[in-house]
């Protein structure tokens, strides 16, 4: 049995703010030997992209072609990943662990439907497998996954969509039979706001699926809803740990089966509002972008009848083409433990005092200790730009 465990991986994914500068694959990689070491198991290490990268990346597509090809996004936008397992592997290397870079091709995640925005179907466990074992025991037994990616049919590289590594993470532990899946964030677990919005909100010690999913699918960006259900359907525990906040092993919100709910404040800073002149210009835009997978949330006021939605380049041309954008409103949706969800469209310059009153009706002050303050204002990695300039600072010339 002893033999079996040991043979069983250790799965870690860590988002780009892990990267935000370069000691930080340093920094991951003495983790990452230690944990192997502790527990002498093979290793899975799933990366994102080095915080910024993939919306430069976004931005200078855009200013090339409004419109571009699913097939040539997909190419560009999944580069950011391939240089964040690049520099890991040898980070790992540095530190003197062997470990093995994988393309999406070899991670066995396959996906189909749109190169930039495909569905993963399938996690097959072979190739995993031969790359941590070998055919004959030998193999590398680290090795580093880029996150958010998956092969199609014809062996092309596929994005699974923004802030989707969790999905990555918890497909391959699910394929390798690992109890648990390691998710870490520059946040100390799950929380019932964004501590760096709200300074007065709680790390929850455990959540369900199903709390977490809801959290999820109104727009927080805790774990990708996606994720959850994949975790869910294969029985993987989640636990999701803040790195480098606490070495404490404990750290963290554990994501499981019969878990409580929780009451949480969303502060939807990235998305978009539009107004429609009626209610069925609006319901016709939110059923086109279902179809794309797009979410959408409809909020009704006394002014009129507004579409919140993600950030989507090109959107205007499409759907979206009879709305008004109104940059000056955000959307803030007050969850109860209840399941109801109520949404509020405030002044931008207003959204942190009113997320932290909402806040403070859900979880009065001095009922449970707060999380604490966050360690200074997130940030973008100044090296985000290592493949392409930013192209807001630097546009290119009319006839480039």
């Amino acid at each position: 049995m002893a033999e079996l465990t040991a043979r069983v991986p250790l799965v870690m994914k860590f988002g780009g703010s892990a990267f935000t500068e370069l000691k930080g694959f340093t920094r991951v990689a003495r983790y990452a030997a230690r944990r192997r070491a502790d527990g002498e198991r093979p290793l899975i290490v799933v990366v994102s992209a080095m915080s910024g990268t993939t919306g430069r990346l976004r931005r200078l597509l855009d200013s090339l072609a409004p419109d571009p090809p699913a097939d040539a996004a997909a190419m560009l936008l999944t580069s950011g990943e391939t240089v964040s397992v690049a520099l890991l592997a040898a980070a790992l290397d540095a530190e003197g662990v062997a470990a093995r870079p994988l393309s999406a091709a070899e991670t066995g995640l396959l996906a189909d439907r749109l190169s930039d925005r495909a569905h993963l179907h399938r996690a097959d466990p072979g190739p995993l497998r031969s790359a941590l074992y070998g055919s004959d025991g030998d193999g590398c037994r680290v090795v580093v996954v880029p996150g958010g990616q998956a092969a199609d049919p014809a062996g092309r590289t596929v994005m699974l969509g923004r802030n989707s590594s969790d999905l990555s993470a918890v497909a391959l532990a699910g394929a390798l039979d690992a109890a648990v899946c390691e998710l870490y964030s520059d946040v100390p677990g799950v929380c019932t706001a964004d501590p760096y919005l709200v300074p007065g909100a709680r790390t929850l010690d455990r959540i369900g699926y199903a709390g977490l999913r809801r959290m999820s699918r109104h727009g927080a960006k805790v774990v990708h809803d996606s994720a959850v259900d994949w975790a869910e359907r294969t029985g993987v525990r989640l636990h999701c740990r803040p790195f480098p906040w606490a070495a404490a092993q404990g750290a963290g919100t554990l994501v499981g089966p019969g878990g409580p709910s929780a009451a949480a404040v969303i502060v939807h800073q990235t998305d978009e509002v539009w107004r429609f002149r009626t209610p069925s210009e609006r319901r016709r835009a939110a059923d086109a972008l279902h179809t794309r997978d797009v979410r959408t949330t409809a909020v009704d006021t006394r002014s009129g009848a507004y579409l919140v939605t993600p950030r989507e380049p090109g959107a205007p041309q499409g759907p979206l083409a009879a709305a008004r954008l109104h940059d000056d409103l955000c959307l803030i949706t007050a969850l109860g433990e209840d399941g109801a969800a109520d949404h509020l469209l405030v002044r931008r310059t207003d959204a942190e005092r009113e997320a932290r009153r909402c806040h403070d009706v859900l979880h009065p002050p001095g009922s449970r200790p707060s999380t604490g303050t966050p360690p200074g204002a997130k940030s973008r990695s100044p090296h985000s730009s290592v493949l392409v300039a930013d192209p807001a600072a630097s546009p290119l010339p009319p006839d480039a």
